[in-house]
Formats: structure tokens, sequence, C-alpha cells
């Protein structure tokens, strides 16, 4: 294997991140603080998990949005609710009502549902989960 090409796999290793799969591939999770409370969001489009990425790394100011799930996932214990993994992308804007911390979020799960969708504004990537 040439240089250009060992570098082209180890960007798409670093891309894709570990784990099972979606329609877009391998998943990413990623631990997104919300102030000082945090859950787990899993991400298989390629282009969200590059956004997640660059936010880990202060590149952009970009929040997760998505639709809200019941149930923990598989992923996002200790919370009884999730984002589907293969819908679920970073924006930069959002509506008010589906902003909320995660234990607002598990008080409220119904309203939630209702919502269909969880957008946390000061949600931020703080680490990729192994």
């Amino acid at each position: 294997m040439n240089l250009r090409a060992a570098a082209v796999a180890l960007a798409a290793a670093a891309l894709t991140g570990c784990g099972g799969g979606g329609p877009d591939g391998p998943f990413t999770d990623f631990v997104v603080a919300v102030n000082d409370q945090t859950f787990v969001l899993r991400l298989s489009d390629r282009g969200a998990i590059a956004a997640a990425y660059d936010n880990l790394r202060g590149r952009n100011n970009q929040f997760p949005i998505g639709p809200f799930r019941a149930g923990n996932g598989g992923f996002n214990a200790p919370w009884s609710w999730h984002l589907d993994p293969d819908e679920t992308r970073m924006t930069e804007a959002a509506i008010e009502v589906c902003d909320g911390e995660p234990n607002y979020v598990e008080a409220h799960l119904e309203d939630y549902l209702q919502v269909g969708s969880y957008c946390p504004w000061g949600g931020r990537v703080v680490a990729v989960k192994p």
C-alpha cells in the first residue's frame, strides 16, 4: 500500500469510529455534555460524524438534533431515551421546544416524544466513546 492509500485508510477509520452500523455504515459514539450532564450520541451518517469530530476539536459551535426515541437504544444508559443514530445531525440553530438538559428530558419523556426531536442548544461533544 502506498503512502497516500494508507493516509486515506487512516482518515476513513478516524471518521467512521468503531462499532456496528446503520444505513450509512459504521457508527461512532460521542459523549455530549450539556452543562454538567452528559449523554451518549451515536451517529452513523458520515457528515454528522465529521461535524461531531469538528465540534470536539472546537472547529464549530454545532449541537446535535435528531429524532427522539424511547429507550436507551443500547448505548445511552442510564437515560431511558436516545436520538436516532441514522437520522441525527449536527446543527447551528433549532427551535427552543426541543432544547433541554438530559435530566429535564428524562423527567418529561412524553413531552419530547410528542415533539419528536431533541436539540440541546448547549450540547458540545466532549469525547469519543471507545
